[in-house]
């Protein structure tokens, strides 16, 4: 652990900063990519491959008396993983703080602020790990995901062919995640053969509203992640917000996502973790120290992560032809 010299590790303000993300509605990275602690700001772990551990293939042959065993040699590689610091600072005047501690902690705000722009800016390098073509591969939606098409295309059928191609590299397909932005949720949810896939165990003539559990329940997955969250593009200096959603259309991702295990079993588990170096910060730090000349509080939020595929044959991007 570094030595923080001057800077005050806050309980109270950390405590103030948990609570705002477990209560967090709107971003889903740290369930998308799990949080898993390492010891060592870079490093390695060996990757077994189907093909260099001849995991797959029939190997056993016929033996008869007197005469050895069918034997191979099995290797392996090595990945790599780098922990880049992320952060940002907040001035808490002490004038300000005082003129508005009647109504507010300023210093809480800050904090809460701070976390949720930390959780912003992991949120935007998850969305960028996991919809990445040149990573996964590829199913395209037989039929486009559009309004004019709502009565045509199947969500359920794409997701099907999905699971079938991750299942022919000999990845499990059970309790798989499916992500995807709130406006591909809330398109899918109003087609009709999503509806009448849970009208097979719901008799009903009415529209269904489905909510996230309903769909994965309907589209045979572990679970359903709705990207809602947004951000400002706009400039610093600019007289109003520019927003734009940060889950695209484009693409939805099916894939696992689930804590990771311990010694030989660490990064089984997940397509993907948020690997974070836990000698030097939480998942997201929270922290304060003074500057007496210009009488402020300085509240820092900053993170040690690398977001990383560990286990990309085991997920599957597919394209909606969203519009």
């Amino acid at each position: 652990m570094y030595s923080t010299g001057a800077v005050q590790l806050r309980a109270d303000l950390r405590g103030v900063a948990e609570e705002a993300y477990l209560q967090s509605e709107l971003y889903i990275g740290p369930k998308v990519l799990p949080p898993l602690p390492v010891s060592a700001k870079s490093g390695q772990y060996p990757y077994i491959s189907v093909t260099s551990g001849a995991l797959l293939r029939d190997e056993v042959k016929g033996r008869g008396p007197g005469s050895a065993y069918a034997r191979l040699n099995r290797s392996f590689i090595t990945q790599n993983y780098t922990a880049q610091e992320w952060g940002i600072e907040a001035i808490v005047d002490d004038s300000a703080a005082t003129d508005v501690s009647r109504f507010f902690s300023l210093e809480s705000t800050e904090t809460r602020r701070g976390l949720g722009q930390l959780q912003l800016a992991h949120e935007r390098r998850v969305v960028s790990k996991i919809f990445d073509p040149s990573v996964f591969s590829l199913t395209t939606s037989a039929t486009a995901y559009t309004a004019a098409n709502l009565a045509s295309f199947d969500i359920g059928l794409d997701v099907d062919t999905a699971k079938q191609q991750i299942q022919s590299r000999g990845e499990s397909v059970k309790d798989l995640t499916l992500v995807m932005s709130l406006s591909m949720f809330l398109r899918a949810r109003a087609s009709t053969r999503l509806q009448n896939r849970i009208r097979g165990t719901i008799s009903t003539d009415s529209q269904l509203v489905l909510n996230e559990e309903a769909m994965a329940q309907a589209l045979d997955v572990g679970q359903v992640l709705v990207g809602r969250a947004a951000y400002d593009t706009s400039k610093t200096g600019a007289s109003s917000p520019s927003m734009s959603n940060i889950w695209t259309d484009t693409y939805c991702w099916l894939g696992r996502a689930v804590n990771g295990g311990s010694s030989e079993q660490y990064f089984n588990g997940s397509t993907g973790f948020t690997l974070y170096w836990n000698e030097d910060a939480s998942l997201f730090q929270m922290e304060s120290y003074r500057e007496e000349a210009i009488r402020s509080t300085i509240i820092r939020g900053r993170q040690h992560t690398a977001e990383k595929i560990v286990l990309a044959p085991s997920a599957q991007l597919l394209v909606t032809q969203f519009s």
